[in-house]
């Protein structure tokens, strides 16, 4: 992508495709509203938005997919009623978030640009699962004008499911180093959860058996009793949660495990600051946000020996890389972690955190996107 660009000053009108409720979406297009942008998202007819929309956005609805006795017809009503959408709005670029359904539902569109973000599950597990998945993400993909990851392992899955090398680009969802920085331990929330006087190991990914939580409490019931794992229900998976909890019960340390009702992303920095450890052991993980998040507020991080995590922690600390489900691993990862010296622990957070600012500043990737707009809607323009 070597076109001349738009003049900087000129707005866009950008369309997504996207979750209207994830903290993703919202960052990113509250960035490009902010910076006086004309954004829309495009959503489902029935799907509700929740509140804290970030101002500027425009929402737009449309008949989404169902499943019809005959898959054809249904991918055909979404694919008429987003059309129109589209000839309606007349944006500059439509940008999917996510490649199964909304990656495909672009292709299908027929518009350009359209630009697909991939998240991770979606092209590293769904895009495998039947042939038609195979096909409709090959076509997505492919059609493409971008592809943007948050990993270069993810890039390359995109490539290998049909992406065109030369049209992707790294561009990470970004953290706000500003908040997401060092600081004081948080002793009014410590307080609040009945902390005083324990080392915290924080496991912040969303309960499901995606996540291997039931590791981190194998992993607990191995460390010193003054250790507690901190997680959410937040968006959690009901029968996982309760198989933990009974997990916990069986291994003596229900007392230990601590689950929050939920943690607004306003106050993720300091339940990151009140952890001793973090851990995200995952068995897939396209990006791992919460590593990067972790990482950028200076704390020590256990996770899953995975490709994308491998570009964050290989070089930073080897031994904080577990296997897949391996409790004893997980185990002796956290104490080897709980045990460091303070000046190691201070060693490795600078390293960390300089990582984050080099690679990760939400502003900076969110800059280099924009540009990325600009060079794809100059391109459309000529061509009209």
């Amino acid at each position: 992508m070597t076109v001349e660009t738009l003049p900087v000053a000129e707005t866009l009108a950008i369309a997504f495709l996207g979750d209207p409720n994830s903290i993703h979406m919202r960052r990113w297009t509250g960035y490009l509203a902010s910076r006086g942008h004309r954004v829309t998202l495009i959503v489902g007819q029935n799907l509700a938005v929740n509140p804290g929309l970030p101002a500027g956005i425009e929402i737009e609805r449309f008949v989404p997919y169902t499943k019809r006795p005959i898959h054809l017809f249904g991918a055909l009503v979404a694919g008429r009623s987003f059309r129109r959408v589209l000839e309606r709005l007349n944006p500059d670029v439509l940008h999917a978030h996510y490649l199964t359904g909304n990656g495909w539902l672009s292709w299908l569109s027929g518009f350009h640009p359209y630009v697909i973000t991939v998240w991770g599950s979606d092209v590293l597990i769904t895009a495998r699962e039947s042939w038609r998945a195979r096909l409709h993400s090959h076509l997505s993909l492919h059609g493409a004008d971008l592809v943007t990851g948050t990993s270069e392992y993810l890039l390359r899955a995109a490539v290998a499911a049909g992406a065109r090398s030369n049209r992707t680009r790294l561009i990470h969802f970004g953290v706000d180093t500003e908040r997401f920085s060092p600081g004081p331990d948080p002793a009014e929330l410590r307080a609040r959860l009945g902390l005083q006087g324990r080392r915290v190991v924080f496991s912040p990914r969303t309960i499901a058996p995606l996540y291997h939580h039931e590791t981190v409490i194998a992993a607990l019931a191995r460390l010193p009793q003054d250790v507690v794992v901190v997680m959410t229900r937040h968006l959690a998976d009901a029968t996982e949660l309760a198989a933990l909890e009974r997990q916990a019960a069986g291994l003596g340390v229900a007392d230990r495990m601590v689950v929050v009702d939920s943690v607004a992303h306003a106050d993720m920095p300091d339940f990151y600051r009140l952890a001793d450890v973090v851990v995200s052991v995952a068995a897939s993980d396209g990006g791992p946000i919460t590593v990067v998040e972790a990482l950028a507020a200076g704390r020590p991080v256990v996770a899953t020996d995975l490709p994308s995590v491998r570009e964050w922690r290989a070089d930073l600390d080897p031994a904080a890389l577990v296997p897949i489900g391996d409790a004893e691993a997980t185990t002796r990862a956290i104490e080897h972690l709980l045990s460091s010296s303070q000046a190691e622990r201070d060693e490795l957070a600078g390293r960390g955190r300089a990582d984050v600012e080099e690679r990760a500043d939400e502003r900076a990737n969110m800059e280099r996107m924009e540009l990325l707009y600009r060079e794809l809607a100059a391109h459309r323009r000529r061509r009209a």
